[in-house]
């Protein structure tokens, strides 16, 4: 068969990957002048290594993504390691690591930092059977009940309201559960980032005879194709297919979906010195995360410099997604101040880049297996594929790849 696939990112390439190794002809259309999607990187001159737009990671337990990383041949490149994450809450960091770190969090009574020990615990233990089970209830609903207000205030609201926004109250349980499930004690990375794996993707694919059509939009009406899989988000799908019938598009479009920004801070110094993963337990800042790259990496890869990824999720009309990097890091400033009031900012930062991700971030309401859209569309051999699918888990690599594969496997049959 004749495939096109739309989008180059980790779902398009393996599913191209896939179909070409079963003898069809595949042609990828990417908008972009790069391959990757949301896993696109971005190099400075005298960097050794590209370092991604959006901050990446491995669980030990990313099955596929593992798979394909020692299938292309990279495996000696692929790490895991141990790295801290933390809290920051009442002008304070508090690392957040193991059962020990819960006991001695003093922001919360005794009896409450048991609870959430428990209660996580408890979660990290459940299968995957019970995801169905937990979505009729919102995470609010669960998190209060089980693991008590005190813990809800202090750990879980501050993080779903950085993270959802106005649409906090309407996440499901189950995607929390996936949260909890999915967090392994090391994370994974790869030598020279991920743009090694999307090279070596890239030369598969090209050794496979897959065309890859870069800085081209597809377009439905000159395809001439037998089948036709987008892996982009699905209001994209729908400029594409307009035409679809109008239930189709209200089921689409009743998903929220937030854009991810990131604001990529380059430094002679590194910002936070042993942490990795900094949560904001804190909603007076205007950011819900800062990721401290070269905790994970090596400033050598990138020139020397260290790297930190300033984070948020925000619905589409936010007002930060109008601003620039230069008035972004002014709005962001004071609030890094307060997390290390020692970092000299005027002679450490080298400069900032910022980096959006639209439509990067599904909202999973309850009862969502109902609405979740499935890979087959009204339109005839037209396939959807992308990151509302991966429910209950949260969008990452390893899904896309997943995703990429099922879908082959689909068409193939």
């Amino acid at each position: 068969m004749k495939i096109a696939i739309v989008g180059a990112g980790f779902t398009g390439l393996s599913a191209a990957l896939r179909l070409s190794q079963k003898g069809h002809f595949v042609v990828i259309f990417e908008k972009e002048n790069r391959i990757g999607g949301l896993s696109a990187t971005y190099q400075e001159k005298d960097w050794k290594y590209p370092v991604e737009k959006h901050y990446h990671h491995w669980f030990t337990n990313d099955s596929y993504a593992i798979y394909l990383i020692r299938e292309l041949g990279l495996g000696d490149g692929l790490f895991f390691k141990s790295t801290e994450t933390s809290t920051y809450f009442n002008g304070k960091m508090y690392p957040f690591n193991s059962p020990s770190d819960i006991l001695s969090f003093d922001p919360l009574p005794i009896p409450d930092r048991i609870r959430l020990g428990l209660i996580s615990a408890y979660l990290k233990i459940l299968p995957a059977s019970f995801a169905q089970q937990l979505e009729k209830y919102t995470s609010v609903a669960w998190i209060k009940k089980y693991y008590g207000e005190n813990v809800y205030k202090v750990v879980w609201e501050p993080l779903l309201k950085g993270k959802f926004g106005p649409f906090t109250d309407i996440v499901n349980a189950a995607w929390f559960w996936a949260r909890i499930k999915k967090r392994t004690f090391k994370l994974g990375y790869i030598k020279g980032g991920y743009q090694t794996v999307l090279s070596a993707l890239e030369k598969k694919l090209r050794s496979n005879g897959v065309k890859i059509v870069l800085n081209t939009s597809f377009d439905p009406k000159k395809n001439g194709f037998d089948k036709v899989i987008v892996t982009t988000p699905s209001p994209v799908f729908l400029n594409l297919y307009p035409a679809v019938s109008a239930e189709y598009k209200k089921r689409i479009l009743s998903i929220p979906r937030l854009h991810a920004l990131n604001l990529l801070l380059i430094t002679k110094e590194k910002f936070l010195s042993d942490v990795y993963w900094l949560n904001i337990n804190d909603r007076s800042f205007p950011f819900i995360a800062v990721v401290q790259q070269t905790n994970l990496t090596d400033a050598s890869w990138y020139g020397g410099n260290h790297l930190t990824y300033v984070a948020n999720y925000l619905p589409p009309d936010h007002p930060y997604l109008k601003m620039n990097a230069e008035d972004l890091y002014k709005k962001f400033l004071p609030y890094l101040k307060k997390i290390n009031p020692s970092f000299n900012f005027a002679l450490s930062i080298e400069h900032c880049a910022l980096f959006h991700g639209p439509f990067a971030q599904p909202v999973f309401p309850i009862h969502y297996s109902k609405i979740i859209p499935t890979f087959d569309t009204p339109v005839p051999n037209v396939y959807l594929a992308n990151m509302d699918m991966v429910y209950p888990w949260d969008r990452g690599t390893n899904y896309a790849i997943e995703l990429g594969e099922k879908i082959a496997n689909l068409i193939s049959k």
